[in-house]
Protein backbone atom coordinates (compact mmCIF):
# COMPACT_ATOMS: atom_id res chain seq x y z
CA UNK A 1 0.00 0.00 0.00
CA UNK A 2 1.93 2.56 -1.53
CA UNK A 3 1.30 5.98 0.57
CA UNK A 4 2.59 8.48 0.23
CA UNK A 5 -3.12 13.69 0.28
CA UNK A 6 -5.64 16.19 1.46
CA UNK A 7 -3.82 17.28 4.49
CA UNK A 8 -2.16 20.31 5.16
CA UNK A 9 -2.27 19.50 1.11
CA UNK A 10 -5.09 17.87 2.85
CA UNK A 11 -4.91 15.44 0.34
CA UNK A 12 -1.86 13.86 0.80
CA UNK A 13 -0.64 10.76 1.30
CA UNK A 14 -2.33 12.89 2.41
CA UNK A 15 -3.88 14.20 -1.10
CA UNK A 16 -3.99 17.51 -0.94
CA UNK A 17 -0.73 18.27 1.70
CA UNK A 18 2.10 20.09 1.47
CA UNK A 19 4.88 19.73 -1.00
CA UNK A 20 6.73 16.65 -0.02
CA UNK A 21 9.67 17.73 -2.19
CA UNK A 22 9.48 21.22 -1.70
CA UNK A 23 12.93 22.56 -0.80
CA UNK A 24 13.24 22.72 3.56
CA UNK A 25 14.71 20.77 6.14
CA UNK A 26 14.43 17.56 5.65
CA UNK A 27 11.66 15.94 6.26
CA UNK A 28 10.40 19.44 6.25
CA UNK A 29 9.16 18.68 2.51
CA UNK A 30 5.74 19.60 1.72
CA UNK A 31 4.83 15.85 0.74
CA UNK A 32 4.29 14.91 -2.99
CA UNK A 33 4.90 11.92 -0.64
CA UNK A 34 3.15 12.88 1.78
CA UNK A 35 1.79 12.83 -1.15
CA UNK A 36 1.49 16.42 -1.70
CA UNK A 37 4.12 19.23 -2.68
CA UNK A 38 4.65 22.62 -1.76
CA UNK A 39 6.19 25.27 -4.50
CA UNK A 40 10.00 25.27 -5.74
CA UNK A 41 11.01 27.71 -3.78
CA UNK A 42 8.80 27.56 -0.55
CA UNK A 43 10.21 25.79 2.81
CA UNK A 44 9.09 23.16 3.46
CA UNK A 45 7.65 21.69 7.46
CA UNK A 46 10.07 19.94 9.78
CA UNK A 47 11.70 17.01 9.62
CA UNK A 48 9.14 14.46 9.61
CA UNK A 49 6.40 16.72 8.36
CA UNK A 50 5.10 15.80 5.20
CA UNK A 51 4.29 18.33 2.58
CA UNK A 52 0.95 19.21 1.92
CA UNK A 53 -0.78 18.23 -1.23
CA UNK A 54 -2.93 20.48 0.02
CA UNK A 55 -0.46 22.79 2.21
CA UNK A 56 0.12 26.41 1.24
CA UNK A 57 2.16 27.24 -1.06
CA UNK A 58 4.85 29.94 -0.79
CA UNK A 59 2.72 32.59 0.66
CA UNK A 60 2.94 36.19 1.69
CA UNK A 61 0.99 37.29 5.49
CA UNK A 62 0.45 40.69 6.28
CA UNK A 63 -0.20 42.06 9.67
CA UNK A 64 -3.49 43.35 9.54
CA UNK A 65 -6.63 41.38 10.82
CA UNK A 66 -8.43 41.28 8.11
CA UNK A 67 -9.70 38.13 6.89
CA UNK A 68 -7.65 38.46 3.90
CA UNK A 69 -4.80 39.84 5.33
CA UNK A 70 -3.48 36.30 6.32
CA UNK A 71 -4.52 34.42 3.49
CA UNK A 72 -1.47 32.66 1.48
CA UNK A 73 -1.03 33.39 -2.03
CA UNK A 74 -0.95 30.90 -4.59
CA UNK A 75 2.34 30.54 -6.22
CA UNK A 76 2.65 31.43 -9.97
CA UNK A 77 1.50 29.24 -12.81
CA UNK A 78 4.23 27.01 -14.13
CA UNK A 79 6.00 23.32 -13.91
CA UNK A 80 7.37 21.54 -11.02
CA UNK A 81 9.23 18.50 -10.49
CA UNK A 82 10.39 16.97 -7.52
CA UNK A 83 11.26 13.59 -6.41
CA UNK A 84 13.42 11.22 -3.68
CA UNK A 85 15.16 7.96 -3.32
CA UNK A 86 16.24 6.11 -0.55
CA UNK A 87 18.31 3.12 0.33
CA UNK A 88 17.17 1.65 3.36
CA UNK A 89 18.43 -2.02 5.14
CA UNK A 90 17.01 -4.07 7.74
CA UNK A 91 18.86 -6.36 9.75
CA UNK A 92 16.48 -8.52 11.90
CA UNK A 93 17.86 -10.82 14.68
CA UNK A 94 15.70 -13.47 13.35
CA UNK A 95 12.36 -12.09 12.07
CA UNK A 96 11.12 -8.68 11.60
CA UNK A 97 7.30 -9.24 12.43
CA UNK A 98 5.35 -6.29 10.90
CA UNK A 99 7.58 -5.92 7.16
CA UNK A 100 7.87 -9.88 7.46
CA UNK A 101 11.66 -9.94 6.35
CA UNK A 102 14.75 -12.00 7.39
CA UNK A 103 17.88 -11.60 6.96
CA UNK A 104 19.55 -8.55 5.70
CA UNK A 105 17.15 -7.03 3.30
CA UNK A 106 16.96 -3.50 1.03
CA UNK A 107 12.85 -4.12 1.03
CA UNK A 108 12.03 -0.86 2.49
CA UNK A 109 13.96 1.11 -0.09
CA UNK A 110 11.67 3.13 -2.29
CA UNK A 111 12.14 5.31 -4.84
CA UNK A 112 9.41 8.63 -6.32
CA UNK A 113 8.72 11.30 -8.56
CA UNK A 114 6.55 14.17 -8.60
CA UNK A 115 5.26 16.14 -11.18
CA UNK A 116 2.60 19.59 -11.16
CA UNK A 117 1.84 21.84 -13.93
CA UNK A 118 -0.75 24.61 -13.33
CA UNK A 119 -1.44 26.76 -16.42
CA UNK A 120 -3.41 28.93 -14.60
CA UNK A 121 -3.31 30.00 -10.74
CA UNK A 122 -6.60 28.08 -10.16
CA UNK A 123 -7.10 24.98 -12.14
CA UNK A 124 -3.73 22.66 -12.73
CA UNK A 125 -2.89 18.92 -12.75
CA UNK A 126 -0.49 16.60 -10.32
CA UNK A 127 0.82 13.29 -10.77
CA UNK A 128 3.36 10.82 -8.59
CA UNK A 129 4.67 7.61 -9.24
CA UNK A 130 6.10 5.58 -6.61
CA UNK A 131 8.28 2.23 -6.28
CA UNK A 132 8.30 0.38 -3.32
CA UNK A 133 7.94 -3.44 -1.61
CA UNK A 134 4.20 -4.04 -0.81
CA UNK A 135 3.73 -6.65 2.07
CA UNK A 136 3.14 -10.34 0.89
CA UNK A 137 4.78 -10.52 -2.23
CA UNK A 138 7.09 -13.68 -2.58
CA UNK A 139 9.58 -11.98 -4.65
CA UNK A 140 10.20 -8.44 -2.94
CA UNK A 141 11.33 -6.35 -5.64
CA UNK A 142 10.76 -2.60 -6.06
CA UNK A 143 7.87 -1.95 -8.75
CA UNK A 144 6.36 1.24 -10.12
CA UNK A 145 3.27 2.14 -9.10
CA UNK A 146 1.07 5.26 -9.84
CA UNK A 147 0.10 7.29 -6.25
CA UNK A 148 -1.86 10.19 -7.97
CA UNK A 149 -2.85 11.65 -11.35
CA UNK A 150 -5.66 14.39 -10.68
CA UNK A 151 -6.79 17.53 -11.97
CA UNK A 152 -6.64 20.02 -9.07
CA UNK A 153 -9.44 23.09 -9.00
CA UNK A 154 -8.88 26.08 -6.73
CA UNK A 155 -12.06 28.03 -7.35
CA UNK A 156 -10.77 30.79 -4.71
CA UNK A 157 -7.82 31.30 -6.24
CA UNK A 158 -5.78 30.71 -2.56
CA UNK A 159 -5.20 27.99 -0.19
CA UNK A 160 -8.97 28.30 1.50
CA UNK A 161 -10.52 25.33 -1.31
CA UNK A 162 -9.16 22.64 -3.28
CA UNK A 163 -11.08 20.20 -5.39
CA UNK A 164 -8.89 17.09 -6.68
CA UNK A 165 -11.16 14.38 -9.29
CA UNK A 166 -8.75 11.64 -10.57
CA UNK A 167 -6.85 8.91 -8.18
CA UNK A 168 -5.13 10.41 -5.36
CA UNK A 169 -4.10 9.34 -1.93
CA UNK A 170 -7.42 8.60 0.11
CA UNK A 171 -7.70 11.24 3.20
CA UNK A 172 -7.59 9.20 6.80
CA UNK A 173 -5.30 10.02 9.77
CA UNK A 174 -2.20 12.16 9.97
CA UNK A 175 0.30 9.45 9.88
CA UNK A 176 0.30 9.66 6.02
CA UNK A 177 1.96 13.19 5.91
CA UNK A 178 4.98 12.19 6.98
CA UNK A 179 5.17 8.61 6.42
CA UNK A 180 7.66 8.82 2.87
CA UNK A 181 11.32 9.02 3.30
CA UNK A 182 13.07 11.17 3.88
CA UNK A 183 10.49 12.99 6.01
CA UNK A 184 9.54 10.14 8.40
CA UNK A 185 11.93 10.59 11.63
CA UNK A 186 12.59 6.55 10.84
CA UNK A 187 13.09 3.71 8.44
CA UNK A 188 9.55 1.98 8.97
CA UNK A 189 6.28 3.11 9.62
CA UNK A 190 4.24 2.25 12.97
CA UNK A 191 2.52 -1.06 12.65
CA UNK A 192 -1.09 -0.02 12.86
CA UNK A 193 -0.37 1.64 9.79
CA UNK A 194 0.76 -1.65 8.21
CA UNK A 195 -1.17 -4.38 9.66
CA UNK A 196 -4.45 -2.47 10.41
CA UNK A 197 -5.13 0.16 7.99
CA UNK A 198 -3.85 0.08 4.66
CA UNK A 199 -0.97 2.18 5.27
CA UNK A 200 -1.40 5.27 3.05
CA UNK A 201 -3.42 3.76 -0.54
CA UNK A 202 -4.63 5.92 -3.40
CA UNK A 203 -8.05 5.17 -5.11
CA UNK A 204 -10.13 6.74 -7.87
CA UNK A 205 -12.70 9.85 -7.19
CA UNK A 206 -13.05 12.90 -5.87
CA UNK A 207 -11.17 14.71 -2.55
CA UNK A 208 -12.38 18.15 -1.07
CA UNK A 209 -9.72 20.09 1.18
CA UNK A 210 -11.44 23.18 2.99
CA UNK A 211 -9.20 25.40 5.57
CA UNK A 212 -11.18 27.61 7.45
CA UNK A 213 -9.52 30.15 9.93
CA UNK A 214 -10.67 30.87 13.34
CA UNK A 215 -8.52 33.21 14.77
CA UNK A 216 -5.73 33.94 12.55
CA UNK A 217 -3.71 35.51 14.77
CA UNK A 218 -2.85 32.92 16.79
CA UNK A 219 -3.14 30.29 13.44
CA UNK A 220 -6.04 28.84 15.19
CA UNK A 221 -8.62 26.99 12.35
CA UNK A 222 -10.39 24.20 11.65
CA UNK A 223 -9.15 21.84 8.57
CA UNK A 224 -11.68 19.26 6.60
CA UNK A 225 -10.54 16.66 3.97
CA UNK A 226 -12.97 14.27 2.87
CA UNK A 227 -13.19 11.90 -0.40
CA UNK A 228 -15.41 9.76 -2.28
CA UNK A 229 -13.95 6.70 -4.08
CA UNK A 230 -14.29 3.59 -5.39
CA UNK A 231 -13.55 1.88 -2.23
CA UNK A 232 -10.91 -1.13 -0.35
CA UNK A 233 -11.54 -4.95 -0.89
CA UNK A 234 -11.45 -7.27 1.91
CA UNK A 235 -8.31 -8.93 3.14
CA UNK A 236 -5.31 -9.93 1.31
CA UNK A 237 -3.02 -12.51 1.35
CA UNK A 238 -1.03 -10.37 4.26
CA UNK A 239 -4.72 -10.06 6.21
CA UNK A 240 -5.00 -6.49 5.31
CA UNK A 241 -7.43 -4.73 3.37
CA UNK A 242 -6.05 -4.00 0.10
CA UNK A 243 -7.58 -1.35 -2.56
CA UNK A 244 -9.45 -2.11 -5.64
CA UNK A 245 -8.33 -2.88 -9.22
CA UNK A 246 -11.71 -2.21 -10.29
CA UNK A 247 -15.02 -1.36 -8.44
CA UNK A 248 -16.63 -4.64 -7.40
CA UNK A 249 -20.27 -3.81 -6.34
CA UNK A 250 -20.64 0.49 -7.53
CA UNK A 251 -21.24 1.32 -4.49
CA UNK A 252 -18.93 4.67 -2.66
CA UNK A 253 -16.62 4.62 -0.32
CA UNK A 254 -16.81 7.66 2.22
CA UNK A 255 -13.35 8.81 3.97
CA UNK A 256 -12.70 12.80 5.82
CA UNK A 257 -10.69 13.91 8.31
CA UNK A 258 -11.49 17.12 10.66
CA UNK A 259 -8.49 18.64 12.06
CA UNK A 260 -8.91 21.79 14.70
CA UNK A 261 -5.76 23.79 15.24
CA UNK A 262 -5.92 25.67 18.65
CA UNK A 263 -1.84 27.30 17.42
CA UNK A 264 0.23 27.96 14.95
CA UNK A 265 2.42 30.48 15.54
CA UNK A 266 6.35 30.29 14.13
CA UNK A 267 8.80 33.01 15.02
CA UNK A 268 9.72 32.66 10.91
CA UNK A 269 6.26 33.23 9.77
CA UNK A 270 5.53 36.62 9.72
CA UNK A 271 2.19 37.91 11.04
CA UNK A 272 0.28 39.99 14.10
CA UNK A 273 1.13 37.65 16.93
CA UNK A 274 4.53 36.16 16.89
CA UNK A 275 6.62 33.69 19.94
CA UNK A 276 9.96 33.45 20.17
CA UNK A 277 9.44 29.73 19.52
CA UNK A 278 7.52 27.84 17.45
CA UNK A 279 3.82 26.39 18.80
CA UNK A 280 1.93 24.32 17.25
CA UNK A 281 -1.06 21.78 18.64
CA UNK A 282 -3.18 20.19 16.53
CA UNK A 283 -6.31 17.64 17.45
CA UNK A 284 -7.81 15.66 14.83
CA UNK A 285 -10.66 12.55 13.77
CA UNK A 286 -10.73 10.59 11.05
CA UNK A 287 -13.41 7.88 9.63
CA UNK A 288 -13.67 5.61 6.80
CA UNK A 289 -16.90 3.50 5.95
CA UNK A 290 -18.00 1.34 2.68
CA UNK A 291 -19.36 -1.89 1.84
CA UNK A 292 -16.06 -3.97 0.23
CA UNK A 293 -17.80 -7.19 -1.11
CA UNK A 294 -19.96 -7.50 -4.46
CA UNK A 295 -22.93 -7.65 -2.86
CA UNK A 296 -22.55 -4.57 -0.90
CA UNK A 297 -23.40 -6.56 2.71
CA UNK A 298 -20.17 -6.59 4.61
CA UNK A 299 -19.48 -3.72 5.78
CA UNK A 300 -15.52 -1.96 6.19
CA UNK A 301 -15.35 0.67 8.61
CA UNK A 302 -11.99 2.40 10.26
CA UNK A 303 -12.10 5.30 12.77
CA UNK A 304 -8.91 7.26 14.57
CA UNK A 305 -8.11 10.20 16.54
CA UNK A 306 -4.76 11.74 16.56
CA UNK A 307 -2.91 14.82 18.24
CA UNK A 308 0.28 16.48 17.58
CA UNK A 309 2.09 19.28 19.67
CA UNK A 310 5.45 20.93 18.32
CA UNK A 311 7.12 23.38 20.90
CA UNK A 312 10.82 24.79 20.65
CA UNK A 313 12.64 21.76 19.04
CA UNK A 314 10.25 18.83 20.68
CA UNK A 315 7.86 17.33 18.97
CA UNK A 316 5.34 14.81 19.90
CA UNK A 317 2.41 13.08 18.15
CA UNK A 318 -0.01 10.24 19.36
CA UNK A 319 -2.51 8.40 16.64
CA UNK A 320 -5.11 5.56 17.48
CA UNK A 321 -7.27 3.35 14.87
CA UNK A 322 -9.83 1.00 15.15
CA UNK A 323 -11.41 -1.22 12.67
CA UNK A 324 -14.53 -3.22 11.89
CA UNK A 325 -14.37 -5.48 8.95
CA UNK A 326 -17.25 -7.62 8.57
CA UNK A 327 -16.87 -11.42 7.55
CA UNK A 328 -18.73 -14.39 6.69
CA UNK A 329 -20.22 -15.17 10.07
CA UNK A 330 -18.39 -13.11 12.01
CA UNK A 331 -17.25 -9.51 12.65
CA UNK A 332 -13.48 -8.44 13.26
CA UNK A 333 -12.30 -5.73 15.52
CA UNK A 334 -9.05 -4.75 15.77
CA UNK A 335 -7.06 -1.70 17.13
CA UNK A 336 -3.85 0.35 17.21
CA UNK A 337 -2.07 3.08 18.38
CA UNK A 338 1.68 4.37 18.30
CA UNK A 339 3.04 7.72 20.22
CA UNK A 340 6.66 9.53 18.89
CA UNK A 341 8.56 12.34 20.58
CA UNK A 342 11.68 13.75 18.97
CA UNK A 343 13.75 16.44 19.49
CA UNK A 344 15.07 18.12 16.69
CA UNK A 345 18.75 20.56 16.65
CA UNK A 346 19.13 22.71 13.72
CA UNK A 347 22.40 24.35 14.04
CA UNK A 348 22.99 25.34 10.67
CA UNK A 349 26.71 24.16 10.56
CA UNK A 350 29.11 22.83 7.46
CA UNK A 351 28.07 19.35 7.05
CA UNK A 352 25.20 19.80 10.06
CA UNK A 353 21.83 21.14 8.90
CA UNK A 354 20.27 19.20 11.44
CA UNK A 355 20.14 16.09 14.23
CA UNK A 356 17.35 14.69 15.72
CA UNK A 357 16.56 12.06 18.36
CA UNK A 358 13.24 10.38 18.09
CA UNK A 359 11.28 7.43 19.93
CA UNK A 360 8.06 5.74 19.23
CA UNK A 361 6.01 3.47 20.79
CA UNK A 362 3.53 1.49 19.09
CA UNK A 363 0.58 -1.44 20.00
CA UNK A 364 -1.30 -3.70 17.31
CA UNK A 365 -3.95 -6.11 18.20
CA UNK A 366 -5.52 -6.87 14.54
CA UNK A 367 -8.10 -9.04 15.68
CA UNK A 368 -9.98 -9.28 19.39
CA UNK A 369 -10.56 -12.93 18.42
CA UNK A 370 -7.20 -14.55 17.89
CA UNK A 371 -4.93 -15.73 20.38
CA UNK A 372 -2.26 -13.66 22.12
CA UNK A 373 0.40 -13.82 19.25
CA UNK A 374 -0.75 -11.41 17.33
CA UNK A 375 -0.87 -9.03 19.70
CA UNK A 376 2.36 -6.73 19.38
CA UNK A 377 3.88 -4.23 21.22
CA UNK A 378 7.31 -2.30 19.54
CA UNK A 379 9.93 -0.10 20.61
CA UNK A 380 11.74 2.27 18.09
CA UNK A 381 14.85 4.40 19.23
CA UNK A 382 16.04 6.27 15.60
CA UNK A 383 18.71 9.03 14.91
CA UNK A 384 19.01 11.38 12.10
CA UNK A 385 21.70 13.33 10.70
CA UNK A 386 21.03 15.90 7.69
CA UNK A 387 24.70 17.30 6.66
CA UNK A 388 22.66 19.74 4.16
CA UNK A 389 19.20 20.60 2.85
CA UNK A 390 18.31 17.34 0.78
CA UNK A 391 19.86 14.47 2.09
CA UNK A 392 19.23 12.62 5.42
CA UNK A 393 20.71 9.36 7.36
CA UNK A 394 18.89 7.28 10.11
CA UNK A 395 19.81 4.89 12.19
CA UNK A 396 17.27 3.03 14.66
CA UNK A 397 16.92 -0.07 16.59
CA UNK A 398 13.52 -1.53 17.26
CA UNK A 399 12.24 -4.26 19.61
CA UNK A 400 9.00 -6.00 19.05
CA UNK A 401 7.20 -7.96 22.11
CA UNK A 402 4.13 -10.25 21.46
CA UNK A 403 1.77 -11.02 24.43
CA UNK A 404 3.34 -14.59 24.00
CA UNK A 405 6.40 -13.11 25.04
CA UNK A 406 7.98 -13.73 21.56
CA UNK A 407 10.74 -10.99 22.11
CA UNK A 408 12.16 -9.63 18.50
CA UNK A 409 15.09 -6.99 17.58
CA UNK A 410 16.12 -5.54 14.44
CA UNK A 411 19.03 -2.67 13.15
CA UNK A 412 17.75 -0.20 10.39
CA UNK A 413 19.66 2.22 8.39
CA UNK A 414 18.54 4.83 5.41
CA UNK A 415 20.37 7.43 3.09
CA UNK A 416 17.59 9.51 1.56
CA UNK A 417 17.74 12.25 -1.10
CA UNK A 418 15.02 14.37 -1.96
CA UNK A 419 15.05 17.22 -4.44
Amino acid sequence: FAPDPFAPDPFAPDPFAPDPFAPGTLGEAADPFATQTAPVASEGPALGDAPDPFAAGPGVVSPGFEPDAVRERLPPPGFEVHGRASLALVLPEKFEPIERLRGLSPALSSVDLYLQWFPLHWFGAVGEVEGEVDLGEEEREIEPELELLALELRPLSDERIRLRVGFAPVPFGLERRSYAPPRNLFVNRPAPFRRLYPGTYADAGAFLWIKQPLWEAWGAGLELETALTRGLTGEGRDGRPEPLDHDVNGEPQFSARLALTLLDVDPSRPGPETLSFPLRLTLGGSFLWGNYDSEAQRELRFLGFDAELVLYGFEARVEYIERKLERSGRTARGRGLYAIAAYRWKPGWSLLEEAYLAFRYGVLDPDDDLGESFDLERYHLGLGWSPFRGVLAKLGGELSVSEAGVREHALYTELGFSF
